[in-house]
């Protein structure tokens, strides 16, 4: 089934297993944490809230533009560790590592690092409504890295 939304159209009254499949897809080759285009909108409310130590976002548009700002998609990568729906929640839980080139002009460099994403579904459309991270930094971490500039490999 599907819905009209403000960024296309929406997957509507898919299990948790296929949004997860989806996630999966979007994480992995998508690489959607670094790259706006793998992001699979029509999986996520045009509301959704997206939250991480550094951000709190509402709205899909919203997100995809702060990704677009963000890291630089050549020189930066997600790795997808794990990814299951929880069981018995409208829950979907993934594990990465994410590192690379901010496209701040003196291109700061930022380590790898862990993170966990929650996703959470709604009940009535099965879209994800909420994107909750957290990270093996600090939120003071994550700042002053966009301060270090990446150093020329020698």
């Amino acid at each position: 089934k599907n819905g009209e939304s403000r960024v296309g159209t929406k997957r509507l009254g898919l299990s948790p297993s296929e949004v997860m499949e989806y996630l999966r897809q979007g994480l992995q080759e998508g690489q959607y944490f670094v790259n706006p285009s793998g992001l699979p909108v029509f999986v996520f409310d045009d509301e959704c809230r997206f939250k991480d130590p550094t951000n709190d976002v509402v709205g899909l548009s919203r997100y995809q533009k702060a990704l677009g700002i963000l890291f630089d998609e050549s020189k930066s990568k997600v790795k997808l560790e794990s990814i299951e729906v929880v069981e018995g929640e409208q829950k979907i839980k993934a594990r990465y590592l994410l590192g690379g080139t901010l496209k701040l002009p003196w291109r700061p460099c930022v380590p790898e690092y862990g993170g966990v994403v929650t996703y959470t579904l709604s009940d009535e459309t099965g879209l994800v409504v909420s994107q909750d991270q957290e990270w093996t930094i600090s939120a003071a971490e994550a700042l002053r890295e966009t301060f270090t500039p990446c150093r020329a490999l020698s």
